[in-house]
């Protein structure tokens, strides 16, 4: 079995499968004063989806769904070890929800690391849950990425295949022990899944494998917060 291993280090993503909490500040007005205007509600930037898919010219596209009730920018940041962090695209908007596409032209060649760094229009900075990008060179498998699913706090993981494959994806504690699996046949191109229920697990340490064909093999490890 080839085997590829994509680590999560804890300081980076240790909330992989929690919720993103609002950003925002509250203008305080002059108490003192007889005119003094009303505080403007708080600033709330919410990452709805954020999710990657390889494009026929070998570059990432990364698709974000935001909302929001201020102006903001966003900014794409990468890293190869999970723990130092580059900007490589930016993009703005004002809408209440947006559907923003964004591309790395020139990806690192195996593991890819990306979070969303977003700025309110007074400043407040917030980062999205990291999203993993591992890239293979197969007769069989493209691409698989793994990122929380913002609403129902479950693994979202993409396979993307150069042909018809078995895929397995399981979650196993520390013992070894397999808490969930989902194994099934995919087909060529994009296979969306969710690992239904990866958000009610208890707190602790376990182990995500996504394995195609019985050769190749995605390995990350996974902390679950209190």
């Amino acid at each position: 079995m080839k085997r590829i291993t994509g680590t999560i280090f804890i300081l980076t993503c240790c909330c992989f499968l929690f919720s993103l909490a609002p950003i925002g500040e509250v203008a305080m007005g002059n108490s003192g004063s007889s005119d003094a205007k009303k505080s403007d509600p708080p600033a709330t930037i919410e990452v709805i989806d954020f999710n990657g898919q390889l494009s026929n010219e070998n570059n990432i596209s990364l698709f974000c769904k935001i909302k929001s009730n201020c102006c903001y920018n966003i900014v794409v940041e990468r890293s190869g070890n999970g723990k130092r962090f580059s900007p490589i695209a930016t993009a703005s908007d004002n809408k209440p929800e947006a559907e923003l596409m964004l591309h790395d032209n020139d990806p690192l060649r195996t593991t890819n690391y990306y979070r969303l760094k977003m700025v309110d229009h007074k400043g407040n900075i917030s980062y999205s849950k990291t999203m993993v990008v591992q890239l293979y060179r197969s007769d069989d498998l493209s691409m698989v990425s793994v990122t929380p699913n913002t609403t129902l706090k479950d693994l979202h993981i993409n396979v993307q295949l150069k042909n018809r494959a078995y895929i397995v994806m399981k979650v196993t504690d520390r013992e070894g022990r397999e808490i969930i699996s989902r194994r099934g046949k995919g087909n060529e191109g994009t296979n969306l899944f969710e690992l239904e229920g990866t958000g009610n697990m208890a707190p602790g340490n376990y182990l995500l494998e996504v394995v195609v064909n019985s050769r190749d093999l995605l390995s990350m490890p996974l902390v679950k917060k209190g």
